[in-house]
């Protein structure tokens, strides 16, 4: 097997657990909206469904939504840690450090 082909693995195994412990982490904040905290989760399973299409021979789904689906997980989940760090700003810190 050619370095290449191993690299690209490792690249797409180290996205792929990105992806899930931001999704983990967007899951457990409690101050948002159920359908905000779940719908990164939703993403990344639509994309794992596509991409395991291949397996079965239907490539072209998993060539034309996977990486866009993968790549939607980790912006709004991005987005969401994001928001949260700028909410905890504006409110005077981490809630948690005062007590």
């Amino acid at each position: 097997m050619p370095l290449t082909l191993i690299i690209l693995a490792l690249f797409a195994l180290a996205f792929l657990m990105f992806n899930i412990v931001l999704c983990v982490r967007v899951w457990l904040l409690t101050e948002l909206p159920l359908w905000r905290r779940i719908l990164p989760t939703l993403l990344l399973c639509a994309a794992l469904a596509a991409s395991i299409g291949r397996a079965w021979g239907i490539t072209a789904v998993a060539e034309t939504v996977a990486f866009p689906l993968n790549a939607a997980t980790a912006m709004l989940g991005m987005y969401e840690m994001h928001q949260l760090r700028v909410r905890r700003a504006a409110a005077g810190g981490r809630p948690e450090a005062s007590s």
